[in-house]
């Protein structure tokens, strides 16, 4: 069993994150700290092969040769392994990017998106499970990897009108990946 992160995001300024990242500057107060705010549609994909080659070409067959992950018109798109993802957040260029995974509390499984493949297009015995999700990449300038991830979490878990606005903890999980 092979798992692949498959993260797909606008080819377009992304609105959304757009705007939360207007509201973290100006309402929360973090306008010196956020240096960007990114977001895509995170799906992980558990694949029935143990052959890394294998699997990475059925992931990329996913996201381009069925409609269920990409629109090649308005998105782009890169498959990563979770061992690929850094473990935390890492310094670039004297700021500290932060990975920020946002799932349903119920879990992040994509019962339609399965059962699509499944069913409908034939990959039933190659995918074994499908999690989906939004990961939000904050660039934040702080001075350590800690200070990082404590903003980040202040950024993130809505707690109050004036804390956090990317997750409503009542009905949604994170991580910091």
């Amino acid at each position: 069993m092979q798992t692949l992160e498959l993260l797909v995001s606008l080819k377009i300024p992304d609105v959304t994150a757009l705007t939360a990242a207007s509201s973290i500057r100006r309402r929360l107060g973090y306008d010196e700290v956020l240096k960007e705010l990114r977001r895509s549609d995170y799906y992980s994909l558990d694949l029935n092969t143990t052959d890394t080659q294998l699997a990475n070409e059925l992931a990329h067959e996913l996201a381009e040769k069925t409609n269920l992950f990409v629109n090649p018109n308005k998105h782009s798109y890169e498959i990563r392994s979770p061992q690929d993802r850094g473990g935390g957040p890492s310094q670039q260029e004297g700021l500290w990017r932060v990975e920020v995974l946002v799932t349903d509390a119920e879990g992040a499984q994509a019962d339609d998106i399965q059962q699509a493949l499944t069913q409908r297009l034939g990959y039933g015995g190659q995918v074994a499970a499908v999690r989906r999700g939004i990961l939000w990449v904050l660039l934040l300038a702080a001075d350590s990897s800690d200070q990082a991830r404590q903003i980040a979490e202040e950024i993130t878990v809505t707690t109050a009108r004036d804390q956090g606005v990317l997750i409503n903890p009542h009905f949604q999980a994170w991580e910091i990946l």
